[in-house]
């Protein structure tokens, strides 16, 4: 199988080197002028959390390139891991290149897949969402790797899904198949939705856990967004990380509080995998915009969201 990466950014990069270290054949597709970045290979840092393999250790990732595609380059399988404001214009540059592929879409979700299937066939893509992230340091990708959540819409089974699994298991990935992918990445866009205005406001990680009653709005702003959600149709009940937020007392705020300051502080995973949290401030204005508005559509009261408005759009201008 020839398996084609939109891209070499943090996540392209990792899965790349996951896959080829898995004996697949990889190739890049990278914008015009970067092949010859790519040249001498990518330094890769990784705490590796799939069993079997080494805890911690660093390698060179000879990465292969392409700065154009076309069905005669053989691939038959896509991977395309892109910010989720990015998927649209993607597709429409590569679909019709590749007419004959399956695709993986490794990206967030929150307007369903419409336009999507408009541009590519329901039977030939699935969503999936990577356990893994992190940054590059001194031409060096620090990073983490350890899991995959994959699901086609409206549950199908078709054979691209069916691709995936075998190819991130023959990478040793722990993978989840869920049975509604389009609600479970809803459920992951609310958290981060309304994780990121306390992040904003605090300016950082360290400021945002140390102080208490932020922490005391993260809750309560991810709850108005978890909302949203369930009025979508979610039931929250099915979706283990949504249930940090489903108290209302003192004792689940401490609890929450508590469990997050202990990941962000002391959990090597975690703190790899959030390092670059505020490098992109059209994401996080794109997340807090679609909830907002969507919480307003459906006559959602969202004081505490509502509050960081000014947060997010002095973020945005300040980039």
């Amino acid at each position: 199988m020839k398996l084609m990466i939109v891209g070499a950014g943090v996540i392209g990069t990792l899965v790349g080197w996951a896959l080829s270290d898995a004996g697949f054949d990889v190739v890049h597709f990278v914008r015009p002028g970067r092949m010859l970045k790519y040249q001498e290979g990518t330094w890769i840092d990784v705490l590796d959390k799939r069993k079997g393999h080494k805890a911690q250790y660093t390698e060179k990732y000879s990465l292969k390139s392409v700065e154009s595609v076309s069905q005669s380059n053989g691939f038959n399988f896509v991977i395309v891991p892109v910010k989720h404001y990015q998927l649209e214009d993607t597709l429409r540059q590569i679909v019709p290149a590749l007419e004959n592929a399956n695709y993986l879409l490794l990206t967030q979700n929150w307007k369903g897949s419409r336009e999507i299937d408009t541009l590519l066939s329901p039977s030939r893509y699935l969503f999936g969402d990577i356990k893994a992230g992190g940054g590059f340091r001194d031409g060096k990708l620090v990073s983490t790797i350890k899991a995959i959540d994959l699901g086609q819409v409206n549950n199908r089974h078709e054979e691209c899904l069916g691709t995936a699994i075998d190819l991130f298991r023959s990478a040793d990935f722990k993978v989840t198949v869920q049975e509604n992918i389009l609600h479970y990445l809803w459920v992951q866009y609310a958290i981060n939705g309304g994780l990121w205005p306390i992040l904003v406001r605090a300016g950082s990680f360290k400021s945002a856990i140390s102080d208490r009653k932020l922490g005391d709005l993260g809750y309560f702003s991810v709850k108005e967004c978890l909302k949203v959600v369930a009025h979508r149709g979610v039931d929250l009940k099915k979706y283990p990380d949504a249930q940090m937020y489903s108290g209302t007392s003192f004792l689940s705020r401490r609890l929450a509080g508590i469990i997050l300051k202990y990941m962000f502080t002391h959990d090597e995973y975690v703190k790899r995998n959030s390092v670059h949290a505020l490098s992109d401030p059209k994401e996080i204005k794109t997340f807090y915009s679609d909830i907002v508005t969507t919480g307003r559509e459906l006559g959602i009261d969202m004081p505490i969201m509502n509050g960081f408005m000014q947060d997010i759009n002095d973020l945005v201008s300040l980039r």
